[in-house]
């Protein structure tokens, strides 16, 4: 029969870590971060939570070996649309849930906006706006392509998107109302303009 000295058990138990949740403070956006390891997942949940940061903080794992070794994956940024007009260096047409920067490459002139939607459809609305502005009248681009490009083609543009794998409306509001502050785009309408900025007021 074994014994042991309760000093022995004391230090057993002691070792063993204390389970702890990523900090989340209430209605606010997530902040991914990469996973690295156990002890600065910890430190840097504790430095957040003292800061009491607007923050939803989420531990994202690196890529498994058998993700890194997979060929199929060379693909994956690749539009399978062929002759897409949305995807260039990266695969953009088909995400939901981003925050998106239209510039028009006909004046320089931008757009900030958001949807949860695959983004190809969203961009197509943009489009047909510019195509058909009589049939969009109070459409951003609608009045951007009446005031602005009378008497030209429609311009093509360029999108670039800012935030993606934004599933929370409130956080991609947010998100969006943030962008809006910094790039301060010409063609969003006043009203969208005054919107998104009393969510940061």
């Amino acid at each position: 029969m074994m014994f042991f000295d309760d000093r022995f058990l004391y230090q057993r138990i002691s070792v063993v870590p204390s389970p702890w949740r990523p900090y989340s403070a209430p209605d606010v956006i997530a902040l991914v971060l990469p996973y690295l390891n156990e002890r600065l997942a910890q430190q840097v949940n504790t430095k957040v939570k003292r800061s009491q940061l607007p923050v939803r903080l989420i531990f994202k794992p690196p890529p498994t070996l058998k993700e890194l070794l997979t060929s199929s994956r060379v693909y994956e940024n690749r539009c399978d649309e062929e002759k897409c007009r949305y995807c260039t260096d990266q695969k953009i047409c088909k995400l939901r849930g981003k925050v998106y920067l239209i510039k028009c490459n006909g004046c320089g002139q931008r757009y900030v906006g958001e949807s949860g939607r695959p983004l190809r459809k969203r961009l197509d609305e943009h489009r047909r706006a510019f195509n058909r502005p009589q049939t969009y009248p109070r459409n951003s681009f609608s009045r951007h392509r009446t005031t602005v490009h009378t008497r030209d083609a429609p311009p093509e543009f360029e999108v670039t998107v800012l935030h993606r794998n934004l599933d929370n409306p409130v956080d991609r509001k947010i998100m969006e109302a943030r962008e809006i502050k910094r790039y301060q785009p010409e063609i969003n309408s006043r009203e969208e303009l005054v919107e998104a900025l009393k969510l940061i007021a």
